[in-house]
């Protein structure tokens, strides 16, 4: 491949083609004609030293090297998309900008919630929320790609401060119309023969709740394991079982489910972690505090 980068009409182009299943269709999405594209994505592929994609039947179908290719390339136009948005932002005077990161059971309550309070306070600066479990959370802090992350601990890592947000219990989710939704607190013995759906992956909610169990002899019968806190909430909701899971990830619960506390008392502590080398930063320190405020009050800890 040549030295000089791809510009940006032929990347946009080449992923026209590449979702829309055709030059016609790209043509006509981003406002060009069929030759003119055609000849930004052969352009492309010229530079690139291979083929983005292949006929088959009168159809293009993308190529095992295209198909990475242009993968990479929507990530990339869509970071340049977000660089334009901040400079913008920038030139308008709003005074910076905050990256946040939360894992999925914070990402989809306590992390926005928190930021109803904090856009009062700093309407004009631009934020920026995404989802990503606690290992790339490091990651991101460690190579400044986030300000600060939301994280259910233990977590640490060198070069990281951990600050308090809250603690929690577990809590039992179940649909509202199910014969145990009454019970004002449920345990192992009260659960036992009902389907769970569970977490796939080792964490330490599981190993907890499975220990719950196992201490009196019981075994849980899984219907389903899936890998985020929100698939597991929408399969309750679908009445495909019941789930145990952090007391922050019920801010924002499907009609039709409800939580009920479990017994014995599992607690979980939550946690903002940022570089220990940042300057002082009055957006973070503002946005941590408003999220130990929202973790409290939704906990009962206020």
């Amino acid at each position: 491949m040549a030295e000089r980068i791809p510009d940006t009409a032929q990347l946009r182009a080449a992923l026209a083609v590449w979702h829309l299943g055709g030059v016609t269709r790209a043509a006509e999405e981003i406002g060009l004609t069929q030759p003119a594209v055609s000849r930004l994505v052969a352009a492309l592929e010229s530079e690139l030293g291979f083929q983005l994609f292949t006929r088959d039947n009168r159809r293009l179908m993308v190529t095992a090297p295209g198909a990475a290719f242009l993968q990479q390339a929507e990530a990339a136009l869509g970071g340049l998309g977000r660089l334009r948005e901040w400079a913008a932002a920038l030139q308008r005077g709003r005074s910076g900008i905050l990256r946040i990161a939360a894992v999925s059971a914070l990402a989809h309550g306590l992390a926005p919630r928190a930021l109803v309070a904090f856009k009062q306070d700093y309407p004009d600066l631009a934020v920026e929320v995404i989802e990503i479990d606690r290992r790339q959370q490091v990651e991101a802090l460690a190579s400044r790609r986030i300000d600060v992350g939301l994280v259910a601990l233990p977590a640490s890592a060198p070069g990281l401060r951990v600050e308090m947000i809250v603690e929690g219990e577990a809590v039992c989710l179940l649909p509202e119309q199910h014969p145990l939704a009454a019970a004002e607190m449920l345990d192992p013995p009260a659960l036992a023969g009902q389907s769970f759906i569970r977490l796939n992956e080792p964490r330490l909610l599981q190993s907890m709740v499975d220990a719950a169990f196992d201490r009196i002899g019981l075994v849980r019968h899984v219907s389903v394991a899936v890998n985020a806190t929100p698939l597991m909430i929408s399969c309750v909701a679908e009445g495909l079982g019941l789930a145990i899971t952090h007391r922050m990830s019920t801010f924002v619960l499907p009609r039709g489910v409800v939580a009920r506390p479990f017994r014995p008392t599992i607690s979980f502590a939550y946690a903002a972690l940022r570089r220990m080398d940042d300057p002082p930063n009055a957006f973070i320190d503002a946005y941590v505090a408003q999220a130990r405020a929202v973790g409290r009050a939704w906990a009962g800890n206020s």
